[in-house]
């Protein structure tokens, strides 16, 4: 018989998956990219492939939390915002459907010197991890680099959700270059 306060043995915690991540840069000022991902969110949203109800769903950022709301004005809670700095970074406690898991989902925007950091962004792709050489034919115009760093994620997480994080954030962020403006 195991003891109340003995510690798991190592066969009995979960292994950490990698953490995900995909960088774009938008070619906006920081404020206008800021306020493209917080404030116009329902009009770059994947939600033809991320959503509870399809595609005619609704998604917001309101009251600290990512909601979805569907034609019959149901909700649907993605993540709790944890912290934030307007501007800098938000930062969202991610719930994943029909699971009791939660991971954690950072968004990070710096200022860039140049539209394009990455040889993949300079053909509007999303370049999954962290940046790229720069593309000297873009120096001096203004960009901004939004960094998506999905973590907390265990062998306890099922597999096929890891996936689908894997390929979905990429995709959603290069929606949301298209919608500010970026090819």
């Amino acid at each position: 018989m195991s003891s109340l306060f003995s510690h798991p043995s190592a066969a009995d915690v979960p292994e950490v998956r990698s953490e995900l991540t995909a960088v774009v840069t938008a070619p906006a000022p920081v404020d206008h990219a800021w306020a493209g991902l917080t404030e116009h969110l329902h009009l770059w949203w994947p939600a033809d492939e991320l959503s509870r109800w399809g595609a005619d769903s609704f998604f917001d950022l309101e009251d600290n939390a990512l909601v979805e709301t569907s034609a019959d004005e149901d909700e649907n809670v993605w993540g709790e915002v944890t912290d934030s700095r307007a501007g800098q970074w938000l930062e969202l406690r991610w719930r994943h459907l029909g699971s009791a898991s939660t991971t954690m989902v950072r968004l990070t925007m710096t200022r860039t010197g140049a539209a394009s950091t990455g040889r993949g962004e300079a053909r509007g792709e999303v370049v999954p991890g962290p940046g790229g050489d720069r593309d000297d034919a873009d120096e001096g115009r203004t960009g901004t680099t939004l960094a998506l760093v999905h973590s907390g994620w265990s062998t306890v997480d099922p597999q096929d959700l890891y996936e689908f994080y894997r390929d979905f954030w990429p995709d959603a962020l290069a929606r949301y270059r298209r919608f500010m403006g970026g090819s």
